[in-house]
This record gives structure tokens, C-alpha cells and sequence, in this order.
């Protein structure tokens, strides 16, 4: 499913995410593969403790969120969007770029450079190049890709959507 945000829903997000999101770059598939040429993946994440915003969040992305095991020092719980998918971000990051700040419009191109690097990446064939070489496992601890969560089941009651 696509997204289809309205002018003032992108324009709520962006305000939200300048002050309390994360733009970021994961490289982790290096630690995954015996030799990987895999350019890092851009998510966004924002943790808070106010679960309505949090799933309001949510709603409009199509993803769903979860809470943290750890509490905040005062012992609220902590809730959790995370967006990794490119298509999710490949929509959202150019509709929120013009309504951030510089700071965040630095990052945001960041994170808009390693999708198309990632894109020119795998159509180039190379993922299915990295993919025959094996992962890389250890002897007494075996690294495995992480579980995204994107594909995370809500551990939240049933009113998440």
C-alpha cells in the first residue's frame, strides 16, 4: 500500500520529526556478510512516550509501533515507530525535505543519497553477487540479520490500527 499524505498531514510529520526523530544510516550488512558491498539503508525513527502521537504516527506511515522493554527514568513506557522500508522512505523523505530545518536537510539528503546508491547497487546485480558469498558466522556466536521492525507484530494491545 502507498502512501498518500495530505499537505497538512506532511506538514504535522515534519514538525514532529524535527524535534524528535532520528534520520539515520544503518550499515550493519557489513558485520552480516563475509564481504559486503552493500551501501548503507536509511531509516527514520522516533521514540516517545506519548502512545496517541506515537500511533497517530504510525497510522499515517503504515507501519506499526511497539514499546520498548525499558521504562524512562520516571518508569513511563517508551513507544517506538521505525520506517526502513525504501518505498516508505523513498515518499516520505522528498515530501518532508523542504518543511525541515538545515540540520535535518543535510541528513535527509544523506539518507536521500544512500537510496539512490542502494538503487544503482542492486540493479547493477550486486546483491545477488554479495548473497553467493555466504553470511558470516563465528564460532561460538553466529551473526544473523536483525529483525526489522517493520515486520515487528505490535506488542501493543489490539487497538494499534
Amino acid at each position: 500500500m502507498s502512501l498518500c499524505l495530505t499537505e497538512i498531514e506532511i506538514a504535522w510529520i515534519a514538525g514532529l520529526f524535527e524535534g524528535e526523530a532520528t534520520f539515520g544510516l544503518d550499515s550493519r550488512s557489513k558485520k552480516r556478510y563475509k564481504v559486503s558491498t552493500a551501501p548503507a539503508s536509511p531509516f527514520i525513527k522516533i521514540s516517545m512516550v506519548d502512545q496517541d502521537v506515537i500511533k497517530k504516527v504510525a497510522t499515517l506511515v503504515n507501519k506499526f509501533y511497539f514499546k520498548v522493554s525499558r521504562k524512562t527514568s520516571t518508569g513511563k513506557t517508551v513507544y517506538v515507530v521505525h520506517i526502513g522500508d525504501r518505498a516508505t522512505l523513498l515518499y516520505l523523505l522528498p515530501v518532508l525535505l523542504p518543511h525541515l530545518g538545515e540540520r535535518r536537510q543535510k541528513r535527509v539528503q544523506e539518507c536521500l543519497d544512500a537510496l539512490t546508491a542502494w538503487q544503482l547497487w542492486y540493479s547493477t546485480g550486486k546483491r545477488k553477487e554479495m548473497a553467493k558469498q555466504g553470511a558470516l558466522t563465528k564460532k561460538k556466536k553466529k551473526l544473523v540479520a536483525s529483525k526489522s521492525n517493520d515486520m515487528m507484530s505490535p506488542d501493543i494491545s489490539q487497538d494499534i490500527l
